[in-house]
């Protein structure tokens, strides 16, 4: 399946401050807990909240950077620069000291990806925290130095180009955060009386040896500057677009904080035995790898990441191109919902994605079971959700869920709020021959230029009316409802779900429907400011409170018939081939 990125545009852009940032909140816990643990202690116990009942699930969810995070509520007050401070270093000392330990003893492999995932560029719906994954590669390194060891080729980069940007610097930092532990030690002391350290040190250099060999060899064999023009894997020769490290990026720092490191680690010093005879001027080698290759590596690789954002769209298109003049196999999984939706108002290329949603409604679960069969979505679009973007997945899974649905008082229908003023929320048939149209219709019928939020009670009552007025059987009744919005009114944070829930499902016992008819209720807040935290509660066995948005969580949605848990979406944000390289060893 292709993968873009919402909002991809600003990551290059910010990945250097962001970045920096990190630097200086790792470096700062650091040296500032350098006399030891018992101030991290104190820390640790303010924040520890309560546990998901598996280590890794705590691992993946309560790791967050306090920059991302959003309540499911009311938003709390905005933290100061010392709160926020406060609250990292608290959320790092209980990284460290409660979750990794313990994560690792349940299940070692799945730490060792989360602890990848930290530091995820792969799409801004994955997790993006880098102060906290240089403190867990720093764990990793005093706790299983082998497996750290094993897996610097990955960390350094496999895979994904966008997912490699950072990598080799990332283990610059590593080294770099490892002797700030140990203020009082130089690179050379530390490298004289620490083996464990020494190799690790060694490891990192032969890596970014090896790296900037094979990106030399590169520039050499092929003009790379004349290579831009070309979209990626599309010359006409059959070659593709050739890919760099940042080899080059790290041996020329650019900020005071990276030259900073790069002396600290003795980067050039460890370079120059992997690339320059040991006869040779190493000044004169340096100054002239910098001005042949270094420099005009680094170029290339940045301009590289620019042509990257700026093409994926250029990507999504000539497939629908190549779908539309008959020259391509249309793959059935090739596009999630809402990039359907966003293509088919091109007016090039609209008509292949109309054929890429009927492919994928007919097919996409082709030989398994209808998971949507029994479900109902509700589309409530407030003034907070217009952005294009996240209309657009709103209405795409609206209308998804609707087409799918088999029961007739259920199918082609979706809930919104009413115009009037008590804006209760009706049961509309969704209108349209074309999904153009029908996607018009989803957007003008449900949007709420009032932001009002969804009422649990007056759904519920309106599903239970609709199946008393059609006489439903137990077994027609909607069995999960999915309400799309950014406002749910269920009377207040402190209401319990139990309550609610159960009052509901006696009033369905009182129409003659079992205690199994209630739906399941998925809340899903689609609008998502932080947009790189997926938040999942379930405070009743019959509510599910959802909250982001990533093309890994709404493919997950898809996949799983809308059936959305802790385990599914950290599952989820792990699987993809990056991470099937790590391996545990000690």
């Amino acid at each position: 399946m292709f993968h873009f990125h919402q909002g991809s545009e600003s990551l290059f852009s910010s990945y250097s401050s962001s970045a920096s940032t990190a630097r200086k909140k790792i470096h700062g816990f650091q040296l500032s807990n350098s006399k030891g643990d018992n101030d991290m202690a104190k820390n640790t116990s303010s924040i520890s909240p309560i546990s998901y009942g598996d280590p890794c699930h705590d691992l993946c969810f309560h790791v967050k950077s306090p920059e991302n995070v959003v309540g499911l509520c009311l938003r709390p007050p905005e933290p100061s620069d010392e709160e926020r401070e406060q609250q990292n270093k608290a959320t790092l000392n209980y990284l460290k000291q409660l979750l990794l330990p313990v994560a690792w003893s349940h299940n070692s492999l799945t730490t060792l990806k989360l602890i990848f995932n930290l530091n995820s560029l792969d799409s801004p719906g994955e997790k993006y925290f880098p102060a906290a994954f240089y403190a867990a590669a720093i764990w990793l390194h005093h706790n299983h130095p082998k497996t750290l060891l094993c897996n610097i080729p990955s960390f350094a980069g496999s895979g994904s180009f966008c997912l490699s940007i950072a990598r080799l610097w990332d283990l610059v930092e590593i080294l770099y955060g490892l002797l700030l532990e140990q203020g009082q030690d130089s690179a050379a002391q530390r490298l004289h009386r620490d083996a464990h350290y020494k190799l690790l040190h060694d490891r990192v250099m032969e890596v970014l040896a090896e790296q900037l060999k094979s990106d030399i060899e590169k520039l050499k064999q092929h003009r790379l500057g004349m290579e831009l023009e070309y979209e990626d894997n599309d010359k006409e020769d059959g070659t593709t677009l050739l890919l760099v490290s940042q080899a080059a990026e790290c041996c020329t720092p650019s900020s005071p904080e990276q030259v900073q490191a790069t002396r600290v680690v003795l980067l050039f010093e460890s370079l120059e035995r992997r690339l320059f005879p040991p006869e040779s001027d190493q000044s004169e080698e340096w100054e002239r790898l910098r001005k042949e290759f270094l420099e005009p590596l680094t170029e290339y690789s940045r301009q590289r990441m620019r042509l990257y954002l700026n093409q994926m769209p250029c990507v999504i298109t000539k497939y629908l191109e190549e779908v539309k003049a008959g020259g391509s196999i249309i793959k059935l999984d090739a596009l999630l919902s809402n990039y359907i939706i966003r293509y088919v108002k091109d007016k090039d290329v609209g008509e292949a994605a109309e054929i890429q949603w009927k492919a994928m409604m007919e097919n996409i679960y082709q030989g398994e079971e209808n998971k949507f069969k029994n479900c109902l979505a509700v589309c409530n679009i407030t003034y907070a959700m217009s952005a294009t973007s996240i209309s657009e997945l709103t209405a795409s899974l609206g209308i998804l869920v609707s087409e799918l649905s088999e029961e007739p008082a259920w199918k082609g229908k979706v809930i919104t709020l009413g115009p009037l003023s008590d804006r209760l929320p009706l049961l509309h048939s969704i209108q349209g021959s074309d999904l153009m149209s029908r996607y018009d219709f989803v957007i003008r019928t449900c949007s709420n230029s009032y932001s009002q939020g969804v009422d649990f009670d007056q759904v519920c009552d309106l599903i239970l009316e609709v199946a008393v007025n059609n006489n439903l059987k137990a077994e027609q009744m909607i069995k999960k409802v999915f309400v799309f919005t950014n406002s749910v009114r269920f009377g207040g944070c402190s209401t319990s779900w139990k309550t609610l829930y159960e009052a509901k499902r006696s009033r369905f016992k009182e129409q003659g429907y079992g205690d199994d008819t209630m739906p399941h209720i998925l809340f899903w807040n689609i609008w998502d400011i932080a947009g790189f935290m997926h938040r999942v509660e379930e405070p009743h066995p019959g509510v599910t409170l959802l909250r982001g948005n990533s093309n890994t969580l709404i493919k997950s949605f898809l996949d799983n018939g809308g059936e959305i848990s802790r385990h599914q979406i950290m599952e989820a944000v792990i699987a993809n081939k990056e991470y099937q390289t790590l391996s545990v060893v000690d």
